[in-house]
């Protein structure tokens, strides 16, 4: 009756024209069926989506222990709430990498690429994927990959390290530089970007700006052998270092070789290139130490026949003029003096 009454203007709800009953009646009809459609609508649409998420935090954690199959079952749980939740999604990705099961891994990834999986979590599967590369030794397969992972998360350093790092192995140092320049400003606090920036500066003989980069590894990671050892590396395969000979610039480089091995200590395997490194650069010294020994008997020969040459000439000289030849070593005579100019003619007499 109410809503008769909401629905009829008339302030009797029984008007005496019967046309007016007649549209009040046909109103109220009309809001009837709205109201009816609306619930029925209601009642065909889906509930809203459940978003799972403190059994996706769960799996995080889990996977950030090394619990990887656990990680698994708490994932499945989530997607039991939600089937089209791509964070869970990931976190079995990537445990299903970690337990290489690379096939669900790569299923897993059809999944979230068909639910709208976002930018950052493409970036993490395009690196899993990427790995995958460079296990398989396919560099070019790992540097695409590892592209596809940078541009889809471009704040990311580590991506951009990753990438670098392949450029790197593929001895592409042009490349190498920009990429690893953009990672160690990112963050500077990175130290394997300086490391490996150093390594692309090196590749390009840029010998100065490489020591650079070394040298702020080391400072942001005092006990970083592998800054000690490239260190060494540099030294060695320069072809000059500023303000260094060769024998300065070799023993620099057994001092940091020296440097590595006591820092890796215990640590360091039989097959080490340490060691040989040192004896390359004791082999530099002592070749230059021939050499310079060659050239100064070079030029010591080369004296004695200048002088050999001088004194013949000498004798040659005195043999033609009729002097007796000075023996050997001696100094040659001083030439002869100059006829003195002959005397005036005698002027006229003077007159008392």
């Amino acid at each position: 009756m109410r809503l008769l009454q909401a629905a009829c203007p008339h302030p009797n709800p029984l008007p005496q024209a019967g046309e007016g009953i007649r549209s009040c009646v046909a109103v109220a009809v009309v809001l009837v069926t709205l109201f009816a459609s609306s619930a029925a609508l209601a009642r065909r649409q889906p509930p809203p989506a459940v978003i799972p998420t403190e059994e996706t935090q769960k799996a995080r954690d889990l996977y950030k222990v090394g619990r990887y199959p656990d990680a698994v079952a708490a994932a499945k749980a989530a997607l039991n709430k939600n089937e089209r939740y791509t964070p869970a999604m990931l976190v079995m990705a990537k445990s299903y990498y970690k337990l290489h099961k690379y096939e669900w891994m790569k299923k897993l990834w059809e999944m979230m690429q068909a639910n709208g999986a976002s930018s950052a979590e493409k970036a993490e599967i395009y690196q899993l994927l990427a790995f995958l590369e460079v296990d398989a030794k396919n560099v070019p397969g790992a540097i695409i990959l590892f592209k596809q992972a940078a541009d889809a998360k471009p704040d990311d350093a580590i991506l951009w390290n990753n990438l670098g790092a392949q450029y790197l192995a593929a001895k592409n140092y042009a490349d190498a530089a920009p990429v690893l320049e953009r990672a160690s400003q990112l963050q500077p606090g990175f130290a394997k970007a300086h490391l490996n920036l150093g390594d692309a500066y090196r590749g390009l003989k840029q010998h100065e700006k490489a020591q650079e980069e070394y040298q702020k590894a080391l400072q942001l990671f005092p006990n970083y052998a592998d800054a000690v050892f490239n260190l060494g590396i540099l030294y060695l395969d320069a072809d000059k270092m500023p303000n260094m000979d060769l024998f300065a610039k070799e023993n620099a480089a057994i001092q940091y070789f020296q440097k590595y091995k006591q820092m890796m200590g215990g640590t360091l395997p039989p097959s080490d290139p340490a060691e040989g490194y040192i004896a390359e650069a004791q082999d530099k010294i002592k070749k230059e130490e021939k050499r310079l020994d060659r050239m100064k008997k070079q030029q010591e020969r080369e004296a004695a026949r200048a002088a050999k040459k001088a004194a013949d000439d000498a004798k040659k000289a005195a043999a033609a003029g009729g002097q007796p030849v000075p023996p050997p070593g001696a100094m040659p005579a001083p030439p002869a003096a100059a006829p003195a100019p002959p005397a005036p003619p005698p002027g006229p007499p003077v007159l008392q």
